[in-house]
């Protein structure tokens, strides 16, 4: 009887938590109407992080923060579609790769997502307004930068407005027990990263490189005796189970993407301000901007190098400054900035992301 009635009061919650939600539905119906009215964007990064920012703090502990991350990006997802038809996002193919992974947990798995290859032309896809936003890897914890993304920022009207950290999770899937497999398919990245794995457990196994772990999830569940390592909605899409997960060397590997969209973000209070800077020729002058951002209170988090294609051994930087570009100094930093560089260009500012 007990059982009972414990259940009794989860339905009973369950009911109270689904009554709510559609309150919320309804209230976003109408945040939808004001902002259309106002020509204001609905999609606003540094809105849902205040939220998820708060629900955290009002959490003490008994659900895991994770959970809660994921419940409410599902909750921002659906409130979306109530505002407006589903957000078309870009992101690098094919479906199931981590890019995929990336812009479903950012965007939930009701927008539409519409794979593109190459990755710099998602760039072209968001310009002309064929998709909403784009989901481009910037950065990876073991490879480093993405140069070719990086560099097409140089070339862009859009703006950065979010920031995600991806978790690279290498998973075994296939339809046969390990003692089954004969093949295993995926891109030479993954077989680079999950080599000690392999060594151990499917040593006398053929390895068949591919052009993605995505073909790789496919080939596997088309092909007997196969397998693939491929991501765990890799697993889900192409419908062949994982029999070993997380089997990468390197369990903290991470790849930072960007989400560039046409519209500028207001301040979450945990903000980064990335730009381009074009230092003048003389002794000095990367210590002196260094300075500027010192004497401002400014932390750069991340700075990279990269020719200019101008002039030989002539080099424009990337840097990641903590902060919102309406924060007064950073604005006043900039200014000097712009005396100071041949050219300045700013990427955007955008609330930081969970590592």
């Amino acid at each position: 009887m007990k059982l009972k009635k414990l259940r009794e009061q989860i339905n009973h919650i369950d009911d109270k938590l689904l009554k709510l939600l559609q309150e919320r539905a309804e209230l976003s119906k109408q945040v939808g109407s004001l902002k259309a009215d106002m020509g204001s964007e609905i999609h606003v990064p540094h809105r849902e992080y205040e939220i998820i920012t708060r629900i955290k703090k009002e959490n003490f502990g008994i659900y895991p923060e994770d959970a809660i991350e994921k419940i409410w990006a599902e909750i921002f997802s659906a409130s979306r579609d109530a505002q407006i038809p589903k957000n078309r996002i870009a992101f690098l193919g094919p479906p199931g790769s981590f890019g995929h992974t990336a812009s479903r947990s950012f965007f939930g798995p009701k927008a539409e997502m519409i794979p593109i290859i190459p990755q710099t032309d998602i760039f072209t896809e968001v310009e002309t307004e064929r998709t909403d936003f784009g989901v481009v890897a910037i950065e990876n914890s073991v490879y480093g930068t993405v140069r070719d993304v990086l560099e097409r920022f140089l070339h862009t009207r859009l703006n950065i407005c979010a920031e995600i950290y991806q978790p690279i999770r290498h998973n075994l899937i296939s339809k046969y027990p390990l003692s089954k497999i004969e093949r295993v398919y995926s891109h030479r990245q993954p077989f680079a990263q999950c080599r000690i794995w392999l060594n151990k457990f499917l040593k006398s196994v053929e390895q068949i490189e591919v052009v993605s772990t995505s073909d790789a999830a496919q080939r596997a569940a088309d092909e007997p005796n196969s397998a693939a390592i491929a991501s765990s909605l890799a697993s889900e899409i192409y419908e062949v189970p994982i029999i070993a997960d997380s089997i990468m060397d390197e369990p903290d590997n991470t790849t930072r993407f960007f989400v560039i969209g046409n519209q500028r973000v207001g301040k979450s209070g945990n903000d980064c301000t990335s730009i381009f800077f074009a230092i003048k020729d003389k002794i000095g002058a990367l210590y002196e901007i260094l300075e500027v951002l010192d004497k401002h209170q400014l932390n750069l988090s991340y700075i990279e190098s990269l020719p200019s294609r101008t002039k030989p051994w002539e080099y424009i930087f990337f840097a990641d400054i903590d902060g919102h570009i309406d924060d007064e100094n950073m604005r006043l930093a900039l200014e000097s900035l712009d005396d100071m560089c041949r050219n300045v260009k700013i990427l955007g500012s955008y609330p930081r992301g969970v590592k």
